[in-house]
């Protein structure tokens, strides 16, 4: 038997936080997906979530950058894999924000037809590097 994966979407749009979970749904149906769009306490949330959940996080939460939140969930959380989003994303702040912990850093699409692409390679890589994990 195998259980869903937790998805969490993390995004203070509330428009761009619904087409993830919208996309999420169809590519992995039977996830468990849980939407933040409230950077308040964010920190604290995130490090209750569900083990091994994938994180799909926008880069500005309420005007603050998501990458400073990363060396915070790294240290508490290392089981996570946390994916920054950006609308746009230079890729000095994508090795920025690896090196602060990101599993990914991407920026975000502009179709429907890109978010599914993307979310099925998150989800994709996540499911394998979930199997590499838990088979070592």
């Amino acid at each position: 038997m195998t259980t869903a994966r937790s998805v969490i979407v993390v995004d203070d749009d509330i428009d761009h936080a619904l087409i993830v979970r919208l996309v999420l749904s169809r590519v992995v149906p039977d996830a468990s997906i849980d939407v933040m769009t409230d950077p308040r306490a964010l920190a604290q949330r995130l490090v209750e979530a569900p083990r091994d959940a994938l994180v799909l996080m926008d880069r500005q939460l309420d005007g603050r950058d998501g990458i400073d939140l990363l060396p915070l969930l790294r240290a508490e959380r290392p089981d996570l894999r946390t994916v920054l989003l950006s609308a746009a994303l230079p890729e000095a702040d994508r090795l920025r924000a690896l090196a602060a912990g990101a599993y990914a850093a991407t920026e975000k699409p502009g179709s429907l037809a890109g978010w599914q692409r993307l979310v099925e390679s998150m989800v994709g890589a996540d499911a394998q590097e979930s199997a590499r994990t838990h088979a070592a």
